[in-house]
């Protein structure tokens, strides 16, 4: 008897926890909603869109929540709206913790298990929903764990869009990730397997599409620090009016924003192409393999924080005066609101100039920048360009008078190292005409001295520094005065 006694001792105990978990985990359910909410908002906030809960039903072992996005860019609203049925009505039942029974035992703040049907909330007589020619299902499962990090799985059934005589289709696309709701930290993965465009004969076809992100810092105003990639695994066209055509074409993007102990930023961005089998113009029929890489290093994080503030009102702007562009009355354009269009040009630029001292820092901001191209029969031709911002001056405030300090002081503020080098088997492989009017370019820059050629290949190498210039190791100090000159008179 004392034995069951323990054992019910033990389950009212669990049982007591539990209960009391869950009510902890309910009371607090809408308030985790809301943060994120807000949150949301703050990154999206420059592109019109606002998310909101319009109805929240807190109830014990479930709660219910109902949350509408809407757009507050009147024209971005009135072009969505063409499609899609304003404002979008999502209704969610929220699984309430610590267990969660619902698809399979787990434990968690809350669970939400969701399936939407998107036909349903596409305008009926739209053209998109006339041309989709099946039903769109979109399954989601969110578990909330005690770190309050949302682990996400969800999909979008399959798309077929037919349209005089044009085909789009993709295959289903599979969504997976983690993400914090307080710090929005986290990571998510994006595939389909294939995705195709047809009409007639022509055709573009795209296999195993996938897109990786990552958070590692989020900020208020929506600017981030983490890693993007879009990977493409085989491209394949045929026509479309294109004057080359891919096959077994690849491709890849990648974005790097990183921050360091010194509070400074670095945004390195990768894009590389595989011509694969593809029949590329006669221009560009040697090329196999190209890459594309540049940097933007070591630029203060206050400044790229005030940048992008500075952005996201541009844009909020922006959307305003495009918004008030036709006017409602005569269908014609306002000229006086083309006006504070055109006004805008100046506002951006030099908003953007206003901002540069407090984004560049001696001896850390610069600039990288590296192409590489590959022949068929792997001959090479690469150019390295580095630009290190060595200023140490102190700038006006005004910013036309910055813009004319960076006119007036730019050779004592960069520094810049620059190689270009063509094997001359690569030169070999281009194509007769280029290959003619490439020789006659490589002959007079060797006779200037600019150009240096070896038995392998055609070089470039240019160092500058504040009263300094080499080329190809050459003192040509003496050209500066004429580069002043040139660069204070705006040529």
């Amino acid at each position: 008897m004392a034995k069951v006694k323990k054992i019910l001792g033990s389950l009212v105990g669990v049982s007591a926890l539990w209960l009391g978990g869950t009510a902890y985990i309910s009371s607090n359910a809408q308030s985790y909603l809301d943060a994120y909410v807000k949150k949301t908002n703050a990154l999206y906030e420059s592109n019109g869109m606002q998310l909101s809960v319009e109805n929240f039903e807190k109830g014990f072992f479930s709660s219910q929540a109902e949350l509408l996005i809407d757009f507050t860019n009147p024209e971005m609203k009135k072009l969505v709206s063409k499609s899609l049925k304003l404002p979008l009505k999502f209704k969610y039942d929220i699984e309430n913790g610590p267990l969660l029974f619902k698809n399979g035992l787990a434990l968690g703040l809350s669970r939400i298990s969701d399936r939407h049907k998107i036909n349903d909330y596409l305008v009926d007589n739209s053209e998109f929903k006339k041309s989709l020619k099946n039903e769109l299902i979109l399954k989601s499962i969110i578990r909330v764990d005690f770190t309050k990090n949302a682990h996400f799985d969800a999909s979008l059934s399959e798309i077929v869009i037919e349209a005089d005589g044009e085909t789009l289709k993709t295959a289903p696309l599979l969504l997976d990730g983690k993400m914090n709701l307080q710090s929005f930290k986290g990571d998510i993965d994006l595939k389909t397997e294939a995705m195709y465009f047809t009409h007639k004969d022509d055709f573009f076809k795209a296999n195993n599409l996938a897109m990786h992100g990552e958070i590692r810092e989020f900020y208020d105003n929506g600017f981030y620090l983490g890693d993007f990639k879009f990977d493409v695994g085989e491209i394949n066209t045929k026509g479309l009016d294109l004057p080359f055509s891919f096959e077994k074409a690849q491709l890849s993007f990648d974005v790097d924003i990183s921050k360091h102990k010194n509070e400074t930023v670095n945004m390195d961005f990768k894009l590389e192409g595989n011509s694969g089998a593809s029949k590329l113009p006669d221009a560009y029929a040697f090329l196999k393999k190209a890459s594309l890489n540049y940097s933007l290093k070591g630029m203060k994080l206050d400044g790229l924080l005030a940048f992008q503030d500075f952005t996201k009102a541009l844009q909020i702007k922006q959307a305003d005066i495009v918004s008030r562009l036709i006017s409602p009355t005569t269908g014609q354009m306002d000229m006086k609101v083309y006006g504070e269009l055109e006004a805008m040009q100046d506002e951006t630029k030099y908003g953007m100039i206003g901002l540069l001292p407090s984004i560049l820092k001696k001896d850390s901001s610069a600039f990288d920048l590296a192409i590489n191209l590959e022949d068929k029969a792997n001959k090479k031709s690469t150019l390295a360009l580095n630009i290190d911002y060595v200023g140490d001056i102190a700038f006006p405030k005004d910013a036309k008078e910055i813009e004319k300090t960076f006119q007036k002081e730019l050779l004592n503020l960069l520094s810049l190292d620059m190689n270009v080098k063509l094997e001359k088997d690569y030169i070999a492989n281009l194509p007769a005409q280029l290959q003619q009017e490439l020789a006659g370019q490589l002959q007079m820059g060797a006779m200037l001295g600019i150009v240096k050629e070896n038995n392998s290949s055609f070089s470039f190498e240019a160092n500058l520094k504040p009263n300094m210039l080499k080329v190809n190791g050459e003192d040509r100090s003496s050209m500066l005065e004429m580069l002043d000159k040139s660069l204070s008179l705006g040529i």
